[in-house]
C-alpha cells in the first residue's frame, strides 16, 4: 500500500489527470495564444538545432547515428538524411542546446520546445500523414506538461542535485511523442510510466569544465521519450503512481517538495505554453535580465563601445556563481561554460551592442572580448538581489566616457511574454542560426522554412516541413 493510501488520501495519481488531458486535447481546443506560442517555439528550436549542427559533439553524434543505421524514418535536421526515431531525436535534440539559445520558462525553469518539438516530429514521421495542426497540438501539450512539472517543484532549481531541464522535460517529451501518435488515455498513462525509470541527469556537468554533457543532455534524455511512447502504443505497461507515489517522480527526485495543484489544476483550460520566453541572445537565461538592462541603456542613449568607460553589475547569490574569471583561449573547448559567464556576456554586449553568436564560435572574437571589453566590466554582490526565483532581476550601472553614471534595471528579460521579441527579431534570429549550420541552407530555403512554420496549421502533412529542414 502506498503512503498516500495509508494516510487516507485516495486521490488518483496526478498521472491519471495528465493522461486524460493529453488524450482529450486537440488543436481545435487550443487558444490562439497557445497555437502562436507553439509555432514560435517550433521555428525557434529548428533554428537552434541548425546552429548546433556546426559543433563538434553534434557531428560526432551524427557519425554514430549513421554508423548504427536503423530504419531511416525520421529527419536529421540539416544533415540531409534520415535515421531511426531514437537516432533522430538523439541527434536533433543534442543540437538544441549547443549555444544555450533555446526557449525557457522563466517562472518554471525548463526548456519547453526542446522537449516537445523533436520527439513529436520524429513520431509524426513514423506515423505518417500527420497534419500541421496535430503537430502543433502535440508540441503545445508537451511544452505545457514540461512547464507544469517544473512549476510544481518547490524552491530554487539549485536546491536539488538534478539538472532540472532534462529531468522534468522527459515527461513533456513523452507526452508530445505519444500525443502525435494518437495515444488513448491508457496509452498515455503507460507512456508516462515507462518514462519514469528513464529519468536522469545531475548538475555534475556544471562542476567539470569542458564536459559535453551539458550541451547534449537533451539528446541523451529525450531519445527515451520515443521509446516510451512507442512501447506504450504497442501495449507495454508502465509503472503506476508516476508522480505522487512514494517511488514516483516528485518523491524520488525532490523529496516530496512539490505542489500537486500547481501541477494539475486547470489542465485543458490554462496553458503554460504561451508563458514561455524566447531567448534573444545565446547564453544561459540567468544572464538575460542583466543583458537586457545593459543593451536597453546602450540603445536608448545611442552608446558605442568607446562611450562606455565601465559597467558595474550587481548580482545576488545565484548570479554570483556566474561571475568567474575568463581566460584567453576559452573557445572552443569551454564554450558551454562561457555561455554561463555573466561578465563575459556583458563584455560581448558592450563591444558589439549585441551578444553575438559568432563570439562563442570563433576563438579570435572571444579573445578580443576578453582583452578589450572584459576589463571594463566589474561586479559586486548585494544580498538585496537575492530572491525566491531562480532567475534574478537585472541591475547595472554604466559609467560613460564623459563621467555620467546611468542606472539600468530589468525584471522581465527581452523575450519574456511581458517583454516579447518582435516577429522581425524572431525571424532574424532564425536566419542567424541557419547561417551557423554545418550546411547552411540557402536564403531562399530559410525563407521557405519560416513561411512553412508560420502557416503550419494549413499543412496537410508535417512531412512537408521535415523535407525543408533536412
Amino acid at each position: 500500500m502506498s503512503a498516500k493510501q495509508e494516510s487516507g488520501d485516495r486521490r488518483p495519481d496526478s498521472a491519471d489527470a495528465v493522461a486524460a488531458y493529453l488524450a482529450s486535447t486537440r488543436y481545435e481546443a487550443l487558444p490562439k495564444s497557445v497555437v502562436d506560442a507553439a509555432k514560435a517555439g517550433i521555428l525557434d528550436i529548428i533554428g537552434c538545432i541548425l546552429a548546433g549542427t556546426g559543433c563538434d559533439e553534434v557531428a560526432k553524434i551524427g557519425e554514430m547515428v549513421d554508423a548504427w543505421a536503423g530504419k531511416p524514418l525520421c529527419t536529421l535536421i540539416g544533415r540531409g538524411r534520415k535515421a531511426s526515431p531514437e537516432g533522430a531525436v538523439l541527434y536533433n535534440a543534442s543540437a538544441t542546446h549547443q549555444f544555450d539559445f533555446d526557449d525557457v520558462h522563466d517562472r518554471a525553469p525548463c526548456h519547453p520546445s526542446s522537449t516537445s518539438a523533436m520527439p513529436a516530429l520524429a513520431m509524426a514521421e513514423v506515423r505518417g500523414g500527420v497534419s500541421g495542426k496535430a503537430y502543433i497540438a502535440a508540441v503545445a501539450v508537451g511544452s505545457d506538461i514540461t512547464s507544469r512539472v517544473s512549476a510544481a517543484i518547490r524552491g530554487n532549481v539549485h536546491d536539488y542535485p538534478w539538472f532540472r531541464a532534462p529531468v522534468v522535460g522527459l515527461f513533456g517529451a513523452t507526452a508530445a511523442a505519444a500525443h502525435v501518435l494518437g495515444a488513448s488515455r491508457e496509452q498515455h498513462l503507460n507512456a508516462l510510466g515507462l518514462a519514469l525509470p528513464m529519468v536522469g541527469g545531475t548538475f555534475a556537468s556544471l562542476q567539470h569544465p569542458g564536459s559535453n554533457v551539458r550541451s547534449i543532455r537533451d539528446g541523451l534524455a529525450y531519445r527515451n521519450s520515443v521509446v516510451a511512447a512507442d512501447l506504450a502504443m504497442r501495449g507495454v505497461c508502465g509503472d503506476r503512481e508516476v508522480f505522487d507515489g512514494p517511488f514516483g517522480f516528485f518523491h524520488a527526485f525532490f523529496g516530496g517538495q512539490y505542489d500537486r495543484d500547481t501541477f494539475v489544476a486547470g489542465l485543458g483550460r490554462e496553458y503554460e505554453t504561451d508563458k514561455v520566453s524566447l531567448k534573444p541572445w545565446p547564453s544561459i537565461r540567468h544572464l538575460h535580465t542583466t543583458l537586457t538592462a545593459v543593451l536597453d541603456i546602450m540603445q536608448q542613449r545611442d552608446l558605442r563601445f568607446a562611450d562606455v568607460k565601465k559597467v558595474e553589475v550587481v548580482v545576488g547569490k545565484t548570479n554570483r556563481n556566474r561571475c568567474g574569471p575568463v581566460e584567453l583561449g576559452s573557445i572552443p573547448a569551454l564554450r558551454m561554460d562561457l555561455l554561463g559567464n555573466l561578465p563575459f556576456a556583458v563584455a560581448n554586449a558592450i563591444l558589439h551592442r549585441d551578444v553575438r553568436l559568432a563570439v562563442y564560435r570563433e576563438p579570435a572574437l572571444a579573445d578580443k572580448v576578453v582583452r578589450e571589453a572584459l576589463p571594463k566590466v566589474s561586479w559586486r554582490y548585494d544580498a538585496a538581489m537575492d530572491g525566491p526565483l531562480t532567475f534574478e532581476r537585472g541591475l547595472v550601472y554604466i559609467t560613460t566616457a564623459s563621467g555620467e553614471q546611468i542606472k539600468g534595471e530589468c525584471r522581465h528579460a527581452l523575450g519574456h511574454p511581458e517583454n516579447p521579441m518582435s516577429e522581425e527579431r524572431r525571424h532574424a534570429k532564425f536566419r542567424l542560426c541557419a547561417e551557423a549550420a554545418a550546411r547552411p541552407p540557402a536564403p531562399a530555403r530559410v525563407q521557405e522554412i519560416i513561411e512553412a512554420v508560420e502557416r503550419l496549421e494549413t499543412l496537410p502533412d508535417v512531412a512537408a516541413l521535415a523535407s525543408l529542414i533536412a
